[in-house]
């Protein structure tokens, strides 16, 4: 996939920049709430954890892969698919919107001109469930953080944080990136920010500042 040469490309980051709330966070907090056996399995593995993101930094994705599935592993696909339904019903009550950076957003998406990506660490497939009801997810490209089973549970076969960002749309897009204008909440996110000609930080009450 590739973007015309004369139109606007634009990434909007989901957690914490569109809403306020850590979606695959608060999926693993419900996962472990109704699965408290697993705590068994979690508790030896988050020192690993830890060290791994202690290590490779916040966006690596295999300390991540580990504590999903060590909260997940011995439960069927049924079940775990149930809990996920769950989980976004749950979700949607409760998300916090924030509505000026959701009103850019709408900009955006009415101007001809304007392609706009959603590049987020949370997984596709919650994103999508949680926002299949939105005006704004059938006009954006997702891009998002992989859910897969294996190894008796579920594991992220891709984390789509920091630098796997630039990756991913670089795959979509091409090289070298050349983005008009980015925004997040996140430093993890000054990988992408840097190819933007325009780049704002969402603060934690939803206002936007732009970056020099």
């Amino acid at each position: 996939m590739s973007t015309k040469p004369d139109r606007r490309v634009v990434f909007f980051d989901l957690d914490g920049t569109l809403h306020q709330q850590d979606m695959f966070g608060s999926f693993l907090r419900f996962l472990l709430r109704r699965m408290p056996q697993n705590l068994i399995l979690v508790i030896p593995v988050l020192p690993l954890v830890a060290i791994g993101l202690l290590m490779h930094g916040r966006a690596a994705r295999w300390p991540m892969s580990l504590l999903l599935w060590s909260i997940t592993f011995g439960h069927s696909e049924a079940r775990l698919k149930a809990l996920e339904l769950q989980f976004v019903t749950a979700f949607r009550h409760k998300v916090v919107e924030f509505p000026v950076v959701q009103r850019r957003l709408r900009e955006y998406l009415d101007s001809d001109d304007t392609e706009v990506w959603l590049i987020t660490g949370s997984p596709e497939n919650l994103v999508q469930q949680v926002y299949n009801a939105s005006l704004f997810l059938p006009k954006v490209r997702l891009v998002g953080s992989r859910i897969a089973r294996g190894k008796g549970g579920w594991v992220l076969p891709l984390r789509c944080l920091g630098e796997e960002k630039v990756v991913q749309l670089e795959r979509r897009i091409g090289s070298p990136l050349k983005l008009y204008s980015g925004y997040s909440d996140s430093k993890q996110d000054n990988p992408l920010l840097f190819f933007c000609e325009h780049r704002f930080r969402v603060s934690k009450q939803g206002e936007l500042q732009q970056l020099e």
